[in-house]
């Protein structure tokens, strides 16, 4: 008889040898039936399909394993027998940065879309190589309308060969496709921007033009618009950009019938902007070349005679000012080194009797030009120069372009007011009570600002005096710099005040004009700001302020007195008339009192310091920008 010992040995043995049959026979048939089969031992075996096999292994996730991205595959038995199966693959576990911008992606956010929704053979999904565009292109048409989106846009130029025509993520992006809601101004704004920074990418690109035969002159025409320079200097929700003019994905020729820019169908694309235009309003060129003579005639003769107009007027009153400045600076030197004493530099309260030169009504509407010009300049020419440093931050201190552009509405009002009141001035002067009689005396006489002979005589005469070869000219109550001024006013306001409400008012100018005046307007409008911004801080404040013997400032025109020292020196004519006709004891006053002198320093002096100011922005801006 065994012992007990023995028997359990032996039934432990029995047990461990069972255990090890219900472990091994199973594998065994598994392992027999794959090798019968001639399969690989992996998911292969029974994922045969060829994307599984030769197109897996050349996919970009060729080296992956394939519970790389079926992470929930677990138990290999209960996927065998069909009691799990795989779920959804996260795809982001690898591509992070990917996931992180497709979740702001148009197609995630409205659609619910997934990866696998365009990546749908993902098993034989290939790097990207030079056949991406097309792809995209392909795989986007799935959802969108090939005749629409595709055959009308630059996909059809891409798939009938040209690579560097534009895909759909060209413009749209690749997985961070932006949702704009087309009831949103800012994301109206947002959208404008994004897609005209897009467009310029590519129609900026020097050698990419020169491959395809097309200009890049559009962006920099466009830039020059008004609509390019308000989007550029940061405020895209009040101009059009180039997907407003060139909507969706119609780009095709000009003459082509189907296309936007087409002149039969170009007045519904304008209309989005512009309300209540005439048909002529069309013929606007939203991307002008001044300097094509033989596209724009008009542009191209206007523009010229604006740059010899400028060129003209600044070489002679800039020589004529270089050339006075050096006679009387080499005149007050002289006088210093014989021992004469020097004027002082600030203004002096003198005792003395004063005569009333300007009556407060002129007073007042100079201090109201002062204010519109500044005003019109400070939110006109960061516009006109955009790209420049300060151009942002000043069209910001006035709360953005359309607030600037309100100022500036509201200041040209002004100006065209002062206009009109000083036009009614001159005929009142010209015709008192409506007399016509002695009309030409008063028109050629002394008092008149209109140019006469003795102004020539005078220019002549101040030339001579420049160079040593005679006395200063006598002048009496205007000068011909001071009658020069005033007679720019009536072409500065014609030309400047013209085009300006021909800019204002576009739609409304279109039943007088045809639609390329408005072009010429903006050339126009444009220069002239520029002469007249400039003559008034350099030539202006030279003649009336900077002249060695007035600087810094001549104040009689905020506080309307003259000395009669000044008179008798300055305008010795028309001392000698006052005196002959016993009209000077009439107009002589005491002096300005106290505010009136400190409003006269205070307000001249920093208008003049601002002009210097604009003045040394605006040759920055045009000189380097």
């Amino acid at each position: 008889m065994k012992s007990r010992s023995s028997i359990g040995r032996r039934l432990c043995f029995a047990f461990l040898v069972c255990l090890a049959l219900g472990l091994i026979l199973p594998m065994g048939i598994v392992q027999t039936a794959a090798n019968q089969s001639g399969a690989p031992r992996n998911c292969q075996s029974c994922h045969n399909d060829v994307h599984y096999k030769a197109g897996f292994q050349a996919s970009a996730h060729g080296n992956n394993t394939c519970a790389s991205c079926h992470t929930d595959i677990t138990d290999l038995r209960r996927h065998m027998t069909g009691e799990t199966k795989p779920g959804p693959v996260n795809c982001g576990s690898c591509h992070r940065d990917i996931a992180s911008r497709f979740k702001k992606d148009v197609h995630y956010i409205k659609q619910n879309f997934q990866c696998q929704d365009c990546h749908q053979n993902i098993h034989s999904i290939r790097k990207s190589g030079e056949g991406l565009k097309v792809a995209v292109v392909e795989n986007c048409s799935q959802c969108h309308s090939r005749e629409d989106y595709t055959l009308l846009g630059h996909s059809g130029a891409l798939l009938k060969g040209n690579t560097d025509a534009a895909a759909c993520t060209d413009c749209h992006g690749l997985h961070n496709t932006p949702y704009y809601d087309p009831y949103l101004e800012r994301d109206k704004a947002a959208a404008r921007e994004n897609y005209t920074r897009r467009c310029r990418s590519c129609h900026a690109d020097a050698k990419m033009a020169k491959r395809n035969r097309f200009s890049t002159k559009a962006v920099a025409s466009y830039d020059e618009s008004y609509h390019g320079k308000v989007l550029n200097i940061g405020f895209p929700q009040r101009v059009a950009g180039c997907a407003d003019c060139h909507p969706g994905h119609n780009i095709l020729p000009k003459n082509d019938l189907r296309s936007s820019m087409h002149p039969d169908n170009m007045k519904a694309a304008c209309k989005d902007c512009h309300k209540g235009f005439h048909d002529r309003f069309v013929s606007f060129e939203a991307h002008p070349d001044p300097l094509d003579p033989k596209r724009f005639p008009v542009l191209y003769w206007t523009n010229a005679f604006m740059i010899a107009l400028l060129g003209g007027t600044f070489a002679f009153f800039w020589l004529h000012t270089i050339l006075w400045w050096r006679r009387t600076y080499c005149d007050k030197c002289c006088e210093g080194k014989a021992g004469f004493i020097e004027n002082t530099i600030l203004p002096e309260c003198r005792e003395e009797k004063q005569i009333q030169r300007f009556p407060v009504r002129d007073r007042i509407m100079h201090v109201l030009l002062i204010l519109s010009f500044f005003t019109l300049v400070m939110t006109g020419f960061p516009i006109k120069y955009y790209d420049s440093p300060w151009a942002k931050i000043l069209i910001n201190i006035w709360g953005g372009a359309y607030r600037a552009g309100l100022f500036h509405r509201i200041a040209a009002l002004v100006l065209c007011g002062l206009f009109l009141y000083t036009l009614w001035l001159s005929l009142q002067f010209l015709f008192p009570k409506r007399k016509f009689r002695g009309s030409l005396q008063r028109l050629f006489g002394p008092d008149s600002l209109f140019p006469n002979f003795k102004d020539v005589k005078d220019i002549i005469g101040m030339f001579k005096w420049f160079f040593g070869k005679g006395d200063m000219p006598k002048f009496d109550r205007w000068t011909y710099w001071e009658k020069f001024d005033f007679f720019a006013v009536f072409w500065g306001m014609t030309a400047i005040g013209g085009s300006g409400f021909m800019l204002w008012f576009p739609e409304a100018f279109s039943y007088l004009f045809p639609g390329w005046m408005i072009n010429v307007a903006t050339v126009v409008h444009s220069e002239e700001a520029f002469l007249a911004a400039i003559f008034i801080f350099t030539v202006h404040f030279f003649n009336n302020h900077l002249v060695p013997n007035k600087f810094p400032l001549e104040p009689n025109i905020f506080t309307g007195r003259y000395r009669l020292e000044a008179l008798r020196h300055e305008r010795p004519l028309e001392y000698e008339r006052l005196m002959a006709e016993g009209r000077l004891d009439a107009m002589k006053r005491e002096g300005p009192g106290l505010w009136t002198q400190l409003f006269a320093s205070v307000f001249g002096l920093a208008s003049l310091l601002l002009g210097l100011l604009l003045t040394g922005l605006i040759f920055w801006a045009a000189l380097f920008y």
